[in-house]
């Protein structure tokens, strides 16, 4: 038996029309778990933004990250508004192809964007002392 090789322009089909792998059913899962992730950082950062506003202006650094979770926040707005549209939208023809690769790379740009601004959140972050 031959074995046929996975290609987009074939759909990802043996010749019994019995689909390898499913193009629009990865994609759509991969776009669900950025969108948690999302949500759940968006969490995180929500719960900074709480903390460092009841510990008050006497913390060291106060006003960057506040600025730094401001920033973070509306850049994952930002991405889970793209993550929206690029859930739903259909990539039958090359030109709606293309426009949903460059939203997504997009995406992922903004993501390795927010990472870097949560780790300086991190580094800058609430000290607890005495």
């Amino acid at each position: 038996m031959a074995t046929v090789g996975i290609t987009p322009e074939d759909g990802g089909k043996q010749s019994s029309e019995k689909p390898l792998f499913q193009y629009n059913k990865y994609a759509t899962k991969k776009t669900l778990a950025k969108g948690l992730l999302d949500i759940s950082l968006l969490m995180a950062n929500a719960s900074q933004l709480k903390a460092m506003l009841n510990a008050g202006t006497n913390v060291d650094y106060f006003w960057v990250v506040i600025v730094l979770i401001a920033i973070s926040l509306i850049l994952q707005l930002t991405v889970g508004g793209m993550l929206l549209v690029l859930g739903s939208m259909e990539t039958k023809s090359p030109e709606v192809k293309r426009h949903v690769n460059g939203l997504n790379n997009a995406a992922v740009g903004l993501i390795c964007v927010i990472t870097v601004v949560n780790i300086f959140i991190a580094a800058f972050g609430i000290k607890i002392s005495d």
